[in-house]
């Protein structure tokens, strides 16, 4: 076998036995700064792909923030949101009446009742009867000031607080949520008569919590369904 020429570096050489071949071998060597330089290289990549790795756990942590966060917003809005009518629920007007309550913000808490909805309902069926109820928070939204407090109390019950204004404020909008309300047609093309029961009660005058005053104004509602219906009246007027 030849002589291997010398190497001017310090190298590390590697052999192995060729089996089908006895006596031979093969022998690599490798200077020691070239071994260095792919040790680097090996570590380099390393790091890179270390790097990749970490930023894709970042971003799929963040990822899952990000719709868990999403998930309870959509949470909070079903649960605080009629889901007909898209105004507020009994539970979530309710909170937010009694924080308006703690501020000491007077007011007048008005129970509204759709007139003779089970008739209509009945009549129209309730696909018309769901899109009547639509109609009248709809109304609710654009007639009462944008501060208002406004909900569903259930069923074809609504409830509005109207911040900061008298009970002959209070009757003023009414008047004109009525004349809203009255004309409506249907998405079959019928046009029908609408019109609204309400009782009002006046804060902190006629109730100091919510329910007390829900329990006023549900008095003067019946004093104005015993009187014929589609009028608006305050407890003790």
């Amino acid at each position: 076998m030849g002589d291997f020429p010398l190497l001017s570096e310090e190298s590390t050489i590697s052999y192995r036995s060729i089996s089908v071949m006895p006596g031979w071998y093969v022998i690599v060597e490798l200077t020691n700064k070239n071994i260095s330089d792919i040790t680097q290289q090996f570590s380099a990549w390393g790091g890179v792909y270390g790097s990749i790795l970490v930023g894709f756990t970042i971003l799929y942590m963040l990822t899952l923030v990000l719709l868990e966060k999403k998930d309870k917003k959509i949470y909070m809005g079903l649960s605080t949101t009629d889901p007909l009518t898209g105004i507020l629920n009994r539970r979530a007007f309710q909170i937010a009446v009694e924080e308006e309550l703690r501020k000491k913000t007077p007011g007048i808490f008005i129970f509204i009742d759709v007139d003779n909805f089970k008739i209509y309902n009945d009549t129209y069926g309730h696909n018309n009867g769901d899109f009547c109820l639509k109609h009248f928070a709809k109304t609710m939204k654009s007639c009462f000031p944008e501060d208002s407090i406004i909900g569903r109390y259930g069923g074809d019950e609504f409830v509005v607080y109207l911040k900061n204004l008298t009970g002959e404020m209070a009757r003023t909008y009414m008047e004109t949520f009525q004349r809203m309300i009255s004309q409506l047609t249907l998405p079959t093309g019928e046009a029908v008569e609408l019109s609204a029961s309400a009782g009002g009660a006046a804060f902190p005058e006629q109730g100091e919590d919510v329910m007390s005053l829900c329990k006023s104004a549900d008095m003067a509602l019946y004093k104005v369904k015993q009187n014929g219906k589609a009028d608006f009246k305050m407890k003790g007027m």
